[in-house]
């Protein structure tokens, strides 16, 4: 009997290209599923990069979004859709956000409940079990910072770490002769507007893009004070350094020299389960 292993397809191009790799080469050792959690605030061309891969490789990917149960002490389950249903205005991030607050670097809970939640309800409803199944996570070698220490212990393998040692470049290259990619730059990501982003990067979003702004913008609004923290007079913010979205758009205008200064943060293409920052 093969291994079971769930492959965490971010939409990035690393966890493509691991996916990719997986399906050619391991397909006689394990048995795969391949799935997607869409936040409803991923970039359009990451759900047509998600959509071309499953039409041109074959992915058969598993496209879920969270469902919330407000009112209930009950974990986020999963619902089904497609390429052409996937919410598109932040459905699923509000409902987490109307339940558990504003993620931010002191609660960074979208990860977990939007992503992680829903791919774990999914597996637990075809039958596989947590203990029996690997899950593959998209990080190369020049990432393993991220790498969780007890990874092993939690059955989570890294193939392009250990099974395949990949790199940034190595991914690149191999994208450039595909007849598609992402097409995303990298400052922009596949959730577009990122708290985990450095300054640098959201104010170049702003210039270019500035109505990505418009959903943290107008959840910061409804739902300042949802969610476990001590003053409940202290509204809730996205980014960093306690800066609400409104704060950003201020700082649009300050000099090249401090933004430069700004420093980077981990946030890439995309946003992977477990990884450790």
């Amino acid at each position: 009997m093969k291994q079971k292993m769930v492959i965490s397809f971010s939409g990035g191009r690393t966890s493509g290209y691991m996916t990719k790799w997986l399906l050619d080469n391991k397909s006689d050792e394990y048995e795969f599923l391949v799935i997607f959690a869409n936040t409803g605030q991923e970039h359009e061309k990451t759900l047509e990069f998600v959509n071309n891969c499953d039409k041109h490789f074959g992915f058969n990917t598993v496209w879920v979004e969270a469902v919330v149960h407000h009112g209930q002490r009950k974990g986020n389950t999963y619902k089904i859709v497609t390429f052409d249903t996937a919410s598109r205005k932040g459905e699923p991030f509000e409902e987490i956000i109307r339940k558990h607050g504003i993620p931010n670097q002191a609660f960074p809970h979208c990860t977990r409940e939007l992503k992680l939640a829903p791919i774990n309800s999914y597996v637990k409803s075809i039958g596989w079990k947590k203990r029996d199944i690997l899950t593959a996570i998209g990080i190369r070698t020049d990432g393993t910072r991220r790498v969780r220490k007890d990874a092993k212990n939690v059955n989570i393998v890294y193939p392009l770490v250990d099974m395949c040692p990949t790199d940034k470049q190595k991914v690149l290259d191999w994208w450039s002769e595909q007849f598609f990619d992402l097409n995303i730059m990298e400052h922009h990501g596949n959730c577009k507007w990122c708290w985990k982003k450095s300054l640098k990067k959201h104010l170049m979003l702003i210039d270019e893009m500035p109505d990505v702004f418009d959903f943290p913008r107008r959840m910061e609004e409804l739902y300042p004070h949802v969610g476990p923290h001590k003053d409940k007079s202290v509204a809730r913010t996205f980014f960093r350094g306690k800066r609400a979205t409104n704060d950003l758009f201020k700082l649009s205008d300050v000099s090249e020299e401090v933004i430069l200064d700004d420093i980077e943060s981990p946030c890439g293409e995309s946003c992977e389960l477990y990884a450790t920052e």
